[in-house]
């Protein structure tokens, strides 16, 4: 083995070791997923702070949703909670301007026109804290695509056991559009994955769970102590890193779940998917030394957070591998695996080799079928072939983020298509007349009458979502 062949050798094999560790930890979240519900339930909920209803103010970030807008501010006029508002930012250069116009006559609604993009999302979300009622207490954010249930308000301020308590972060259900093509199937199985099995691992494991930008309440006075949103590209990822520096927690709730819309084609998936890899190593590389550095933080946490920051080194890692395998017979250069260095038998290679291809197949089904998927197989072959198509452009996003300081917000373009609401409709509760043409006012036309119909009669009786 001669220098180069030593040094690759090493490269390789320490690789290997990192995904060796991230695969286990993958397993290791599975399991205690599946038993965070229980955990959940010994928790309890703050009554008391339910009994005083604070003011709570809901934040709605808008850049050119036609096709959504009417329906979450639909959903947010009939909350089932009387002491809150509604602001709309609104970033747009379309007909959404129109739409809002006419939302901006509701006494609910407070809608704020920025003529800019300005520190993207984060930057919107600054803008509308300027313009909370005095009372408020609480911010509640969706994104524009969500449609909220009736009782969300109530289930997400019951969260807040505690004063170290900043935020609590609902699940984002994504099965509005989640069979309409090979996309959304995986664009679905991405964030099932997401918050069936990381987020709620990482609860039950006592780590740190983040915010997800949308279903997220946070306390009014901890935002405006750690700095507001922020104008990251992945605001909510960098929020989490600051709130966790100050020594506060985030509260996941996997009970708290809002429906929500799947990117429709390849490119608006990979483009969503490299700014979320793009801004969280970004964020990661900026905040982690701080925050590894605070005496307000468990040991535990930081481990999390540390480890969840490296998962984001995977997609380059594996280019490196792949590259390499495809080369070296080509420069006639050997590396040799560490299990050969281990002098471990052939039968220690094959459970390895199963282990690791077997991961995350395995998350991701326990991830649908604790949704209520029956049949995982094909979900799980579209993830992977998004996966396998998408995996250049992560290297390349997460390089990005890790040496450069510029960035875009790509903002994912939303249909309002709903292929799948309600075949959930006995445990969700969503507000009525979400189908309806007009904005709020109740002699709106219908434009499924028979399905408007059923919701109507579903939510008499509190059983829609």
């Amino acid at each position: 083995m001669n220098d180069v062949e030593l040094a690759l050798t090493i490269a390789f094999n320490l690789i290997n070791i990192y995904f060796l560790l991230i695969i286990t930890r993958t397993y290791v979240l599975s399991f205690y997923a599946l038993r965070y519900r229980k955990k959940l339930r010994k928790y309890g909920v703050n009554k008391s702070l339910l009994a005083r209803r604070p003011f709570v103010s809901v934040m709605i970030p808008v850049y050119n949703e036609p096709n959504v807008v009417d329906r979450i501010l639909r959903a947010c006029v009939e909350l089932d909670y009387d002491n809150y508002e509604v602001i709309v930012v609104d970033d747009s250069t379309d007909e959404t301007i129109e739409k809002l116009c006419v939302w901006a006559k509701h006494p609910r609604v407070k809608v704020i026109h920025r003529n800019h993009r300005t520190g993207w999302k984060g930057g919107a979300l600054d803008e509308g804290l300027k313009q909370l009622n005095p009372k408020s207490e609480f911010i509640l954010v969706f994104d524009a695509d969500f449609i909220p249930p009736r009782d969300i308000i109530k289930k997400l301020l019951s969260r807040f056991l505690n004063e170290k308590i900043a935020a609590v972060q609902g699940y984002h259900l994504s099965i509005l559009n989640a069979d309409e093509n090979w996309v959304t199937r995986a664009a679905r199985v991405n964030l099932s994955f997401g918050y069936a099995i990381d987020m709620a691992g990482r609860a039950g494991l006592g780590g740190a769970p983040q915010l997800g930008g949308s279903v997220m309440m946070i306390r009014r006075k901890v935002l405006e102590e750690v700095g507001g949103f922020g104008h990251s590209i992945t605001e909510d990822y960098d929020l989490t890193l600051r709130l966790y520096e100050h020594g506060y927690e985030v509260f996941y709730d996997e009970t708290v779940k809002v429906p929500c819309e799947c990117p429709s084609t390849l490119r608006h998936f990979i483009r969503q998917t490299c700014r979320w890899v793009e801004g969280r190593m970004r964020d990661f590389r900026r905040r982690i030394t701080t925050v590894l550095k605070s005496k307000k933080l468990p040991l535990r946490k930081k481990l999390d957070l540390l480890m969840d920051g490296l998962t984001n080194l995977s997609a380059p890692f594996f280019m490196f591998c792949l590259a390499w395998t495809v080369i070296s017979p080509l420069l006639s250069l050997r590396v040799t695996f560490f299990l050969e260095l281990l002098h471990v038998p052939w039968p220690v290679h094959a459970i390895y080799t199963l282990y690791t291809m077997a991961c995350l197949p395995f998350a991701q089904m326990v991830a649908l079928k604790k949704e209520g998927e029956k049949r995982t197989a094909k979900w799980i072959a579209c993830f992977l072939l998004a996966l396998g198509t998408a995996f250049p452009f992560y290297a390349r996003a997460c390089l990005k983020g890790a040496f450069t300081n510029t960035s875009y917000f790509y903002r994912t373009y939303k249909t309002g298509k709903i292929t799948r609401l309600y075949e959930q409709a006995w445990r969700l509760r969503v507000p009525t007349g979400i189908m309806t043409s007009s904005p709020y006012l109740s002699s709106g036309v219908p434009s499924i009458l028979a399905l408007a119909q059923i919701m109507n009669f579903l939510s008499r009786r509190g059983w829609l979502l």
